[in-house]
């Protein structure tokens, strides 16, 4: 007996989802059994439950756009899922591809590849720059930054790599040389392999232009967006700058679409001309992603890191055409306490990445889902940062109709059985119940009343173990939506506190300039009072000239009365007025009359 619970009609998708298992290996394997097998030749995943739990668990079924099994080599999942989105971008339409599955699932290697083997990063890249070859920009005659809206800072790749290296010097630091060495080490194959020869691909270009590629990194750590290429963490700096998911406040001339799209604004974007230079600025910026060892991964990444690569078309004149960029994501992978036996810290940020990836889980739930109306389920992409990022350009934006996603579902086939079927039910794009028959064996002993009486019991058990368990995910779900909303709330009113306190800073800072300008103007013009005094003490006359002017004046006082006295003494002893002084000879004072004293 079979009972299916068929998914309602399908709408239009906003990712396209792809099943990749990893092969298994006694590291990596937590269930004694096979828990997942691949239909030969058709899109679906059947979970069968373990033994001691599939009394009370049905088969499931699951469909996806492709699986691609254990023997599934790089290069084919790269040709079917990257391939259609690098043509697009260069096209002129947006893209996106994402990975998603528990710890320790294949995340790492289908993205960045391993030692041997390239991700699906390496390829893209190659493929993209082998394909441009010599079409590419000169930058120094080309002015990209005018072309750029988003606020970034752009350099070529020469000069980023000076300044990091140069950082590094100035700042040997032990915390920064601690995990800037153990996450090299981990990713000195970024540059070294060479397979699988992605010589046989290529993009489509248009022949009457030329190309510039800008690459940039961020990651969403704690639901807060950091730059990856930033040097605050060469430069020893604890507290790094958060940037803002916006829209930017002017767009380019070609752009024509009715809503702009949204931009992480003020990102530090490099120029690169080949695929070397790409790789180095992948390198650099997978060495800053926050990384911790738990007891799940040894290198288990603590946030979700995203790779843009923006591809913009010239004509040859040197006048921007169009451009679009391709995103690769590579998100955190969900992990319970109990098994990474994590604390602190580092359960806080498992806490953060769990709650993310729940909430894309919801997303990806509803995208295959209509309303009782008929109409598509309305996504609520923006209860968090991580599904606005990955789907507010879902819905517009340049090059008509949105950004294009597809996603990577990573699965061990005997791994967490648990945590692979939760990613499994929210991720596939469609989900059926089955329910397992009973055994001949268990019959055979039975009478026919019996073995229905016991059949109807189990799928009464069944059907209420289903029936509790959507009851408990619609549960978790409204108290997801209201722990969203309330942190949404409280991050503004933190923001409002900051931005309140900054305005107090302002002012306190602007009041105590003023101050300060006052305090100084009245300093300096005491200064110049003191001296004003001085010079005009200079200029007065010492006090004892006065006083010897007045007995100067005196004595010519006294000296002209003298005078005077001897004159009238002079003419009383005279014989006559007319004889005065004899014959022939003059007075003697009569020269003396016109005598004045000084």
């Amino acid at each position: 007996m079979e009972n299916t619970k068929s998914p309602p009609p399908s709408t239009a998708q906003l990712f396209q989802v792809f099943l990749r298992l990893r092969p298994s290996s006694p590291q990596s394997s937590v269930s004694e059994t096979r828990f997942l097998t691949a239909a030969p030749g058709q899109n679906f995943v059947y979970v069968t439950p373990p033994q001691e739990r599939s009394r009370f668990r049905a088969i499931e079924r699951f469909g996806f756009t492709r699986i691609f099994d254990e023997l599934s080599e790089q290069k084919d999942v790269f040709v079917e899922t990257v391939m259609p989105l690098l043509q697009q971008a260069i096209n002129g339409r947006d893209g996106t591809l994402a990975t998603l599955g528990v710890t320790g699932s294949g995340k790492t290697h289908t993205i960045l590849g391993s030692k041997d083997q390239k991700g699906m990063t390496q390829m893209a890249l190659d493929v993209l720059f082998s394909s441009i070859g010599d079409r590419m920009v000169d930058h120094n005659r080309v002015d990209i930054i005018a072309s750029d809206h988003t606020e970034a800072i752009l350099m070529d790749a020469v000069t980023f790599h000076e300044r990091m290296n140069s950082a590094l010097v100035k700042t040997p630091t032990a915390r920064f040389q601690d995990r800037h060495t153990s996450k090299r080490s981990s990713l000195a194959h970024i540059s070294t392999p060479k397979a699988p020869d992605v010589g046989d691909l290529w993009v489509d270009l248009d022949s009457k232009s030329k190309y510039a590629v800008l690459i940039s990194m961020y990651e969403l750590y704690n639901d807060r967006i950091f730059d990856l290429l930033d040097d605050s963490i060469v430069n020893n700096q604890n507290r790094r700058k958060a940037l803002i998911f916006k829209k930017p406040s002017t767009t380019a001339a070609w752009d024509t679409s009715k809503e702009s799209k949204k931009v992480v604004s003020g990102l530090r974007k490099v120029y690169a001309k080949n695929f070397q230079e790409a790789l180095q600025i992948l390198e650099h910026g997978q060495a800053s992603r926050r990384a911790s060892p738990t007891h799940s991964n040894s290198v288990s990444s603590r946030s979700h890191a995203f790779l843009q690569v923006e591809v913009k078309r010239f004509s040859p004149r040197g006048n921007e055409k169009g451009g679009a960029s391709l995103h690769i994501v590579d998100l955190a992978g969900s992990e319970r306490a109990r098994t990474a036996k994590t604390a602190g810290e580092r359960l806080a940020e498992a806490g953060s990445i769990n709650r993310s990836l729940m909430c894309l889980g919801q997303c990806l739930q509803l995208q295959t889902q209509v309303s009782d109306n008929g109409k598509p389920a309305v996504v609520p992409w923006r209860q968090s940062k991580l599904t606005e990022l990955l789907f507010s350009n879902s819905f517009s934006g340049a090059g008509g109709g949105g950004q294009r996603a597809s996603m990577i579902v990573t699965a061990d086939a005997m791994g967490d059985f648990n945590a692979t079927t939760q990613i499994l039910r929210y991720s596939a794009l469609a989900r059926e119940v089955t329910v397992p028959r009973a055994s001949s064996r268990q019959i055979s002993g039975m009478s026919d009343s019996s073995a229905a009486s016991s059949t109807l019991e189990e799928l009464a058990v069944i059907s209420t173990s289903t029936t509790q368990d959507d009851s408990k995910d619609a549960l978790i779900a409204r108290l997801i939506a209201q722990l969203e909303e309330t942190e949404a709330r409280w991050r503004d009113a933190e923001e409002r506190c900051l931005t309140i306190e900054q305005q107090v800073r302002e002012e306190v800072a602007d009041e105590m300039e003023e101050r300060l300008e006052e305090w100084r103007e009245g300093y300096v013009d005491g200064k110049l009072e003191i001296l004003r005094k001085g010079i005009e003490i200079r200029e007065d006359t010492p006090p004892d000239a006065a006083e010897r002017i007045q007995e100067l004046e005196s004595d010519n006082e006294a000296l002209r009365r003298e005078l005077l006295a001897l004159r009238r003494e002079a003419l009383g002893r005279s014989p006559s007025k007319g004889r005065s002084g004899g014959r022939g000879f003059p007075s003697p004072l009569k020269g003396m009359e016109n005598l004045e004293i000084y």
